[in-house]
């Protein structure tokens, strides 16, 4: 796949990932409020990144979805569908919060390429803050109680990936 492919579909799926934890643009302040509260929570534990996703698909909007299934040996393989292509590999937490899905991504005429991205979890009193490891916006994954928006609600038990495409 050629680098300027390899960009356009990274950017792709950062995007369609962003839109499925914050669907409603919020205005700054609330951005500065979210990132000061953020900010005072700890980072989650591995094991609760892990509870979070394994066996479960994320929905990042209605063209396109990441499978994250755990096998009884603890393998974690990752599969995701978006508009412009698929992505196939493996996805990993770490201790300090951090989901990743390392994947090689093919579209309809280019072969993949290797492509690594990461989420940052925090959370502090029930309520988990997301951001991408990359930048981006700090903004509310779960409220506590769970809102109807949240976007820990597009986390849905099973295999979507093949059924939601």
């Amino acid at each position: 796949m050629s680098s300027v492919h390899s960009t356009i579909v990274n950017t792709a799926l950062v995007a369609l990932i962003l839109s499925a934890g914050n669907t409603v643009a919020a205005p700054k302040r609330a951005v500065d409020d979210t990132a000061r509260l953020a900010a005072a929570a700890a980072p989650m534990k591995a094991d609760a990144v892990e509870h979070l996703y394994a066996n479960r698909t994320w929905l990042w909007e209605k063209n396109g979805a990441g499978y994250f299934p755990e096998n009884e040996h603890g393998r974690k393989h990752f599969v995701a569908r978006t508009q412009t292509g698929y992505g196939e590999g493996d996805w990993y937490v770490t201790s300090g919060g951090q989901l990743c899905m390392r994947a090689l991504w093919t579209s309809k005429n280019d072969r993949g390429t290797g492509a690594i991205n990461c989420f940052l979890h925090r959370e502090k009193d029930g309520v988990v803050y997301q951001r991408p490891s990359l930048g981006g916006q700090w903004y509310v994954f779960r409220n506590n109680p769970v809102r109807k928006n949240d976007g820990v609600r597009k986390l849905v038990k099973g295999n979507r990936v093949i059924k939601q495409l």
